[in-house]
């Protein structure tokens, strides 16, 4: 029993003996933190002495504050160019409308916080209560004074443009909407695409100079066997002209006949062969004189159907266009995109119906 007594005393003065020990330990590694602490604190507030302050931004003297995968913060400087910041931030001058939308700007003044989105968002142009919507409007030939309805006569043409720029909308090539279509590509929110039907000459004549003054382009759809081959028609020195001023060039068939039709006597294997040709023929010139890729076909006479489509996909197109009214969301199917013929004459606000960019909707 004394034994056990003193074996258990025992026991209690070793634990008493541990515990204090750590104890101590503790106190020990506190004290070692606090003065790494304070001396790491002391090390930082006799560099901030140290350091030379810093200047205020001023606009000679900003740029590129801060960048991260989705955005950057840029000062404006003086000189600074939307165009110069669109081509630094995104490769490409012609996106200045992505920073515009963004920062809401009526104009770029030095001293401005611009906040620029690097990455693609909402490309379909989606919103909660509705969603962007691309026209496509169409025209065909142009006059000083003309006598039927495909006929623009030039002054009417010159007011639509002129109020399209002053509203202020952006045109893209029908390549920029097939883009928007396939979800790849945002577009600016007042956007048109101008589409020009057959290969008139005066298109170079008289709408080139007017589309030029507004900084426009259009897309035109030639049928090829009317290039160079009529004296009303435009060359292909003059397509090339158009295109290395971003003008877009695609196909309308060789003969603009009606891709839907047999013709009198004609079997069903000539018939598949005149067609295939019709697709086919275009590209290839396109490609040779103009070193474009035609991607869309303009139906003739607006008419299609199921095997004219299967057809132009292995023939290697990406989009048909017709002249069903309507504009263009991007969950269309890109081979039977509609566009809006505009007829002579306009009246009222006919013109201004036909450009509708955005349609409402309540989205759930």
């Amino acid at each position: 029993m004394r034994l056990w007594t003193k074996r258990k005393r025992g026991s209690r003065r070793q634990r008493s003996t541990d515990f204090a020990g750590t104890v101590v330990k503790c106190v020990f590694l506190v004290a070692i933190f606090f003065f790494c602490w304070l001396a790491a604190a002391e090390t930082s507030a006799f560099r901030l002495r140290s350091a030379p302050e810093k200047e205020p931004l001023v606009p000679e003297e900003a740029g590129k504050l801060f960048q991260s995968k989705k955005v950057a913060v840029y000062v404006v400087k003086k000189g600074d160019r939307l165009t110069d910041l669109a081509r630094r931030f995104y490769g490409d001058p012609e996106k200045t409308w992505m920073i515009e939308e963004a920062n809401e700007l009526v104009s770029l003044e030095p001293g401005q916080v611009l906040v620029i989105p690097l990455l693609t968002s909402n490309p379909g142009g989606l919103s909660a209560d509705g969603y962007q919507v691309v026209p496509i409007i169409t025209y065909h030939h142009f006059s000083e004074k003309c006598t039927n309805a495909l006929c623009m006569p030039v002054e009417e043409f010159a007011r639509q443009m002129a109020m399209l720029a002053e509203e202020g909308y952006r045109t893209v090539t029908m390549k920029e909407v097939l883009r928007f279509i396939n979800y790849q590509q945002p577009l600016p929110r007042k956007t048109v695409a101008i589409t020009i039907d057959d290969g008139y000459r005066s298109v170079y004549e008289l709408v080139y100079p007017i589309l030029k003054r507004y900084n426009f382009k259009a897309t035109l759809f030639i049928y090829t066997d009317f290039i160079d081959n009529s004296p009303n028609a435009l060359s292909w020195e003059q397509l090339r002209e158009l295109t290395e001023a971003g003008f877009e060039v695609e196909s309308h068939t060789i003969t603009h006949a009606d891709l839907t039709l047999k013709r009198k006597g004609e079997s069903q294997a000539e018939y598949l062969k005149r067609i295939r040709r019709e697709l086919r023929i275009p590209r290839e010139l396109i490609r040779k004189h103009l070193r474009q890729e035609a991607v869309w076909l303009a139906y003739p006479y607006g008419r299609w159907n199921k095997l004219v489509i299967s057809m132009a996909i292995e023939e290697g197109y990406r989009g048909g266009v017709t002249v069903t009214r309507g504009a263009t969301p991007f969950f269309v199917d890109p081979f039977r995109v509609g566009r809006n013929q505009v007829m002579n004459p306009m009246k009222g606000h006919a013109f201004e119906q036909l450009v509708k960019y955005f349609h409402g909707e309540v989205l759930q």
